[in-house]
């Protein structure tokens, strides 16, 4: 169909139509987590893994009313054959809704689903360090809050920069995290990512390939990068992304471990 239909609170509407309030905490103040998944082939890709990342962030904020996982997953699927989609990107977004001060939330939360077409992920990218840092102290550290404009900031300063993305430091100097993505070096021929300390998101990428033993993590310093062989990214969108550059600092971008890394992400993904 030649528009595009969104679901919010339970109904399917088109997304030229106004479906938010001027007084919703999530335009407001940011005040909303979000998730961001895949489907291929109408399957929607670690989607337990996602709901309960959601639903981790839904209670540490305090939104109270929201819909069921099953309503969720089922608002998927509405939207995959409302819009004709096989492969899609799949947000998933709930705020408090409105509120009329920053301190007095409503009693209706708003969830937003959207889905829009599947992009092909980048054969590799390039990424630099920069001085803003992750605070591994925040209350939203960890969160996939849509109180996103410092990442949103940093990422057009690497773009403008002549980078596809940027490394971001915790406050104490260990190696956090991509705007986007979670960060892996590879040591000795070892896959190691920086540890939650550092206040970097819990992806669900990064939670598979610690499960299945391909990746290990500890603290991480920028000193460390020089010691890599390889390095890499990965995010629910995109998968495993090999980095050919770092700075100055070049790498291959087809290691064993990064193939390796890919082919296990790509085969549960199917699976």
């Amino acid at each position: 169909m030649s528009r595009r239909v969104i679901w919010v609170n339970g109904e399917l509407v088109e997304s030229s139509k106004p479906s938010l309030s001027a007084n919703d905490h999530g335009f407001l103040l940011g005040d909303g987590i979000f998730e961001t998944l895949i489907v291929r082939d109408r399957h929607a890709v670690f989607i337990d893994r996602h709901l309960r990342r959601l639903r981790t962030g839904i209670h540490r904020l305090l939104i109270a009313n929201t819909p069921p996982d099953d309503q969720l997953t089922d608002a998927i699927l509405q939207l995959l054959e409302a819009n004709n989609l096989v492969d899609a990107r799949v947000r998933i977004m709930v705020t408090p809704g409105s509120g009329i001060s920053a301190l007095e939330r409503g009693t209706q939360p708003l969830t937003v689903i959207t889905a829009v077409p599947l992009r092909t992920k980048p054969s590799s990218v390039s990424l630099c360090t920069v001085e803003w840092v992750r605070n591994e102290r925040s209350p939203l550290a960890g969160l996939k809050s849509t109180s996103w404009g410092e990442n949103a900031s940093i990422l057009r300063f690497a773009r403008t920069n002549g980078f596809d993305n940027a490394i971001l430091c915790d406050s104490t100097g260990r190696l956090s995290e991509c705007t986007t993505s979670n960060l892996y070096l590879v040591i000795d021929q070892q896959i190691v990512t920086p540890t939650l300390n550092s206040g970097c998101l819990p992806g669900i990428i990064r939670e598979v390939l610690l499960e299945k033993g391909i990746a290990t993590e500890r603290d991480l310093f920028p000193s460390d990068l020089a010691q890599a062989t390889a390095v890499f990214i990965t995010s629910s969108t995109t998968g495993v992304v090999p980095v050919h550059r770092v700075d100055q600092l070049r790498f291959a971008d087809d290691s064993q471990q990064t193939a390796a890394a890919n082919d296990a992400i790509e085969n549960l993904s199917a699976s």
